[in-house]
C-alpha cells in the first residue's frame, strides 16, 4: 500500500520568512556553500556588500530579473544574438564544454561530471559557443534555471556578486532527454542599477546528463487514471489556485483490490469523494464502486490492510467522522458478500478539551508488541485551532497530537499514544516504523512540519522513549516526506527526509548581524533543504549537501527505487505547489 498526502501550507513573502527564521528558534544559510571551491582572483567573492537585508533583496529584485530577461530568455530561445547582448564587452567565463569534465559509467545514461577542475577561460564569443555546443543537438531547449542562493549587492548599485542554481536542459529528435545543471558564481554590472548584465561566470561544480533511452512517458490520460471533470469545474479549480487557494488535497492507495494479479488505485479528495479506479490488465483502468458513500466519509488516506488476520483486508479511513464530548471516533470498512461495510465507530480516541477539527495525513500499520497484530499509528498533522496566534514557523507545537491504535484482535483496538511515551502536539505528516538500532524491535521516526523531528526508541516492550539527544532529533525541519533504504547495497540504513529549500533563505539568513552564529547555523538548516542520513561504521552523519540531494526546492513525498535496473537504489523526489494560469504570476 502506498500513501500520499499534502498539508495546507501557507506561504509568506521571502523577507517575512527570513524574519521568521530569524526570530524562531533556528536559523542557518545553505551549509551548500561548504561545497564552494575557495574563490579564485577570477571571480573574487566581494568583502564589502550591503548587509541591510532589504536593501539587498531591492537590489536583487533589480539584477535578477534583468539578467533573466536577456540571458537567460535568450538561452532558451536559443537566440545567441540576445545571450551576447546579455554580456559586457570585457566578459570573461570559466565554463566546462561538452567534452570537458569526467566521465561516469552508468547503463542508462551518459553522464559527465564537472567539478574539481580549471575550465579554459573565455571571452564572450567562445561563452555563447560553448553553450551553443552544449544544445546544438536539441530539438528545443524546455528549461532554464536561474536560481541564486547567494547575492552579494555593491553599495553602489552597479554590481553584484551571486552564486546560482543554473540548469538548461531539452530533448533531442529521437525523443531523448539531455540536462546540464549544476552550481556557477556570477559576477553583474549596472551603469543605471535597472539594467543589468554579466561579467563573469564561473562554474563550481555540476554535470550533464544524455539519456541513452525515451524517458518516462505521461500516460495518465490516456490509460483513465483522471476524475472525470466539467470544464468549468477545472477552471474554478484554477482561480482558486490563481487567488493562492489550496485545492485538491488527498492522497491515494495502491493496492490489488479485486485479487485479479494487477495493481489498482483509489484516490481521495478530502471531504469530497474517494474514486476506484481497476486495472484493466490491458494498460488502462475502469471505474470501480467507491468504498465511501459520502464525501464525509473522505480523509486525506486509506490504509487497506488485514487487521483480524482472517486473511480478508480491512479498510482503514483516516477520516475522523464523529465527535463526541471529549472522543473522537474513525471507522473501519469491512467486506461482507462483496460489499464494504462501515464500522464508524471502530477507532476512537480522547480529546483534550475543545479540540475539533482533527486532520490525520497518514497511517501507519506495524505489529510493535509482536502479538501477531498490526497495531495503527496515526499522524495527526493539525486541529481546528491550530495556527492561532502560539503558532510560530520554526518550532511549532500547536498542532495535534497522534494517535497509536494497540490492536487487540477482532478488530478491538484502544489508544495508547500517550501511555506508550509518544507524546507532543506537533505537525506529523509522515512517520515509518524500523528496527533503528538493530534489537530486534521496531522503532518510530516520527517527522513533523514546522519544527523538530522524533525519534521514538522502543524498549523492547513497545513502550517508547525519544532519542533528544540523537542527530534525528536535532534542529527544526518542515518534513514532508522519508524514505528508508540500503541505497548503494553496503548493507548500512540510508534515512532521507524530503523539507523545503529556500533560495531566499540563503541569500538572506548570512547577512543578518543581529542574531549569534548559532541561530544563523540552525537558520541554515532550515533553508538547506533536504537531509540524508547515513550510518558508517555505527555513527550516523548528514550528507545531503556533499551527495548533492538536499535541493529539490518545495519538496514533498521522496522514494529510493531502482529506476534503471542496475541493482543500486535511485532516488526520486517530487516538488513544487501550485501553478498560476499567468506565466508571470508567482508560483507557490
Amino acid at each position: 500500500m502506498v500513501q500520499v498526502e499534502g498539508p495546507v501550507r501557507r506561504t509568506a513573502p521571502r523577507v517575512a520568512v527570513a524574519a521568521a527564521i530569524l526570530a524562531g528558534v533556528g536559523a542557518a544559510a545553505i551549509l551548500l556553500r561548504g561545497r564552494l571551491r575557495p574563490p579564485v582572483e577570477f571571480l573574487p567573492r566581494p568583502v564589502v556588500f550591503v548587509t541591510d537585508i532589504v536593501k539587498s533583496e531591492d537590489g536583487y529584485d533589480l539584477a535578477n530579473p534583468s539578467i533573466k530577461g536577456t540571458f537567460v530568455k535568450g538561452l532558451k530561445g536559443r537566440d545567441w544574438a540576445a545571450v551576447a547582448a546579455s554580456l559586457t564587452d570585457d566578459f570573461r567565463a570559466r565554463f566546462p564544454g561538452p567534452g570537458d569534465g569526467r566521465e561516469v559509467p552508468d547503463g542508462a545514461i551518459g553522464l559527465r561530471e564537472y567539478r574539481d577542475a580549471a575550465f579554459a577561460e573565455t571571452d564572450r564569443a567562445g561563452f555563447v559557443k560553448v553553450l551553443q555546443e552544449h544544445v546544438e543537438s536539441w530539438s528545443a531547449v524546455e528549461r532554464t534555471t536561474w536560481r541564486p542562493f547567494e547575492f552579494l549587492f555593491d553599495p553602489s548599485g552597479k554590481s553584484a556578486f551571486a552564486s546560482i542554481h543554473f540548469q538548461v536542459a531539452g530533448v533531442r529528435p529521437d525523443g531523448t532527454r539531455a540536462d546540464l545543471n549544476g552550481i556557477i558564481r556570477a559576477g553583474m554590472v549596472s551603469d543605471d542599477g535597472k539594467a543589468w548584465k554579466l561579467r563573469r561566470v564561473e562554474w563550481v561544480e555540476g554535470c550533464r546528463e544524455d539519456g541513452k533511452r525515451a524517458p518516462w512517458a505521461d500516460v495518465t490520460e490516456a490509460c483513465g487514471l483522471t476524475f472525470n471533470e466539467s470544464e468549468e469545474i477545472r477552471k474554478l479549480r484554477q482561480e482558486m489556485i490563481n487567488d493562492r487557494g489550496v485545492v485538491n488535497l488527498g492522497g491515494l492507495t495502491v493496492c490489488d483490490w479485486n485479487g485479479d494479479g494487477f495493481w489498482d488505485v483509489l484516490a481521495t479528495r478530502v471531504n469530497d469523494k474517494a474514486d476506484l479506479f481497476l486495472n484493466d490488465g490491458k494498460g488502462g483502468f475502469v471505474r470501480g464502486e467507491s468504498p465511501a458513500k459520502s464525501g464525509a466519509e473522505v480523509g486525506f488516506s486509506f490504509l487497506r490492510v488485514d487487521l483480524d488476520n482472517d486473511g480478508v483486508d480491512e479498510l482503514v479511513d483516516s477520516q475522523v467522522l464523529e465527535y463526541e464530548g471529549n472522543k473522537a471516533y474513525l471507522g473501519i470498512y469491512t467486506q461482507k458478500d462483496g460489499q464494504w461495510v462501515l464500522h464508524p465507530r471502530a477507532l476512537s480516541a480522547k480529546l483534550a478539551p475543545g479540540i475539533r477539527g482533527v486532520a490525520p495525513h497518514g497511517i501507519v500499520p506495524a505489529d510493535i508488541d509482536g502479538d501477531g497484530f498490526l497495531d495503527l499509528f496515526f499522524c495527526n498533522y493539525s486541529q481546528a485551532e491550530s495556527n492561532g496566534k502560539s503558532f510560530n514557523r520554526v518550532a511549532a507545537y500547536d498542532g495535534m497530537d497522534n494517535w497509536l491504535f494497540m490492536n487487540h484482535g477482532a478488530l478491538n483496538f484502544t489508544e495508547e499514544s500517550d501511555e506508550r511515551g509518544i507524546t507532543g502536539t506537533q505537525f506529523t505528516y509522515v512517520s515509518k516504523f524500523w528496527d533503528f538500532d538493530g534489537d530486534g524491535d521496531l522503532d518510530l521516526f516520527e517527522t513533523n512540519d514546522f519544527g523538530p523531528n522524533h525519534l521514538w526508541v522502543n524498549d523492547g516492550h513497545a513502550r517508547f522513549k525519544d532519542a533528544k539527544d540523537h542527530l534525528f532529533d536535532a534542529d527544526s525541519n518542515y518534513t514532508m516526506g522519508m524514505t528508508i533504504a540500503d541505497w548503494d547495497n553496503t548493507g548500512e540504513w540510508t534515512v532521507y527526509i524530503s523539507n523545503m529549500y529556500s533560495h531566499a533563505g540563503n541569500r538572506i539568513v548570512p547577512l543578518s548581524k543581529e542574531i549569534s552564529p548559532e541561530m544563523k547555523r540552525l537558520g541554515m538548516v532550515l533553508a538547506q533543504g533536504n537531509q540524508m542520513y547515513e550510518r558508517h561504521g555505527g555513527v550516523w552523519t548528514e550528507d545531503a549537501v556533499g551527495r548533492g540531494t538536499n535541493w529539490a526546492d518545495w519538496a514533498w513525498g521522496c522514494v529510493f527505487f531502482d529506476a534503471d535496473n542496475d541493482t543500486d537504489k535511485d532516488l526520486f523526489v517530487a516538488n513544487g505547489y501550485t501553478t498560476n494560469s499567468d506565466p508571470k504570476a508567482p508560483d507557490f
